[in-house]
């Protein structure tokens, strides 16, 4: 593995902790983390290299698992201390080479929803409490933790050896990368748990430099392929034309393989599930080996693939994120517009806020991406400016306002 960026968070986390021990238990259970989030992500890049046959799969399978494993005789050293403290914790010594059989209590049948989803919220700010109190919190929270990590685990060694088993290996495959991101969530559930407990917030984006959770994943991978569709999309449009001159033609479909070239050369393209990453591969190698003559229908399937990948913006972590977006900035515009003409000021600024907000929904609707980019070409004398300002606010809570629910009928019963 390449060496590790500074990890400025897991710096600042530790200098507010002023009892040695501990500050040495919390700095090994991070940096267990942000190893195993590492290993992970480079095990999840080469997946769909290696999914020829079942010895390379179950290599793979056998690391992963290992994985959990680890991460679970970790957490099961962890929750039982809560009662004895810093001193009866001891130093905590974690054999990586033992047996994961020190994981206490049943493994729980399997929850619905991505681990990190199981969490009941922040946890509230720590303030003025002891090294000793917040090292109990946090072992509290940590036998929650490790119950789901158990049903991930029991539920991924059933589901990928019933595939193997019956030589369903685009199933294992699939399989595999599940697990791979449910115990990346989980590991990320870990170290939140550990932010929050010791500082009272965490941001999952700088608690491992480099890589994302599930979230922050989704939403690069959204944005990207919008860019992507709507660059092929206005490239596929003149190769389809019978008008077009040829060398017209030639250079959109030079422009196209270039596109999928960076795509696929990005970061972003990683956190793409096994399969669709080798979909863009062979989309890669039949546009970079052919011409626009031969592959002109090929121009227009790949246009209709990406429309068809915009089942991303239905996976649950991104409806729960875009719901509870759209809702913030309905309830921002609908103030900020009624009072414009009162305190439009204060009216101009909350209408900014809410297309800092919009631009993170960047990818789920062509309209609302439009109108971010035409707000952002306001120059901040434009944005001030209630008459320029508010008409924008209006077309983005349309946009964003959500549908009216119907009403049932006062005279009966509805169906």
């Amino acid at each position: 593995m390449s060496e590790a960026p500074e990890n400025a968070a897991l710096a600042g986390l530790l200098a507010t902790i002023a009892d040695r021990r501990i500050r040495r238990k919390v700095q090994k259970l991070l940096m267990f983390g942000e190893e195993a989030v590492r290993a992970l992500g480079e095990l999840d890049a080469a997946l769909y290299l290696r999914e020829d046959g079942e010895e390379q799969l179950q290599i793979v399978a056998d690391a992963v698992l290992s994985h959990f494993r680890r991460l679970m005789e970790y957490l099961a050293m962890v929750a039982p201390s809560a009662g004895a403290g810093a001193d009866g914790g001891g130093d905590m010594e974690l054999d990586l080479d033992g047996p994961a059989s020190r994981n206490s209590g049943p493994i729980a049948s399997r929850q619905s929803g991505p681990i990190a989803s199981r969490k009941s919220g922040p946890i509230a700010t720590r303030g003025l409490k002891s090294d000793d109190e917040r090292w109990a919190s946090l072992a509290a929270e940590m036998d929650t933790l490790q119950y789901g990590l158990g049903s991930e685990l029991k539920e991924f060694d059933r589901r990928f050896s019933s595939a193997l088993k019956h030589d369903r290996r685009e199933q294992a495959v699939r399989d595999l990368n599940d697990a791979t991101t449910g115990l990346m969530d989980g590991v990320f559930a870990v170290m939140t748990t550990v932010y929050e407990c010791f500082l009272g917030h965490a941001e999952p984006e700088r608690m491992v430099p480099g890589h994302r959770d599930t979230l922050g994943k989704a939403l690069a991978v959204r944005r990207a392929l919008a860019v992507l569709r709507r660059e092929v999309r206005g490239l596929n449009r003149p190769i389809q034309e019978a008008g077009t001159p040829p060398d017209l033609a030639a250079a959109s479909y030079r422009r196209i393989v270039d596109a999928i070239g960076r795509f696929v050369d990005s970061d972003v393209f990683y956190y793409l599930r096994s399969d669709t990453r080798r979909d863009f591969a062979q989309f890669r190698e039949l546009f970079a080996n052919g011409t626009v003559a031969r592959n002109r229908l090929d121009c227009e399937g790949f246009d209709k693939y990406l429309d068809s990948l915009a089942f991303v913006s239905q996976r649950g972590v991104l409806i729960k994120h875009d719901t509870d977006l759209k809702a913030k900035i309905t309830g921002d515009l609908e103030r900020a517009v009624k009072f414009a003409a009162l305190l439009p000021e204060v009216a101009c600024e909350v209408i900014e806020q809410a297309f800092i907000k919009g631009e993170r929904l960047s990818g789920l609707n062509d309209q609302i991406d439009a109108l971010v980019l035409q707000w952002s070409s306001l120059t901040p004398e434009q944005r001030a400016d209630p008459e320029e300002a508010v008409p924008l606010a209006r077309d983005l809570l349309e946009l964003v306002r959500p549908a009216p629910v119907p009403t049932a009928p006062d005279d009966g019963d509805s169906f």
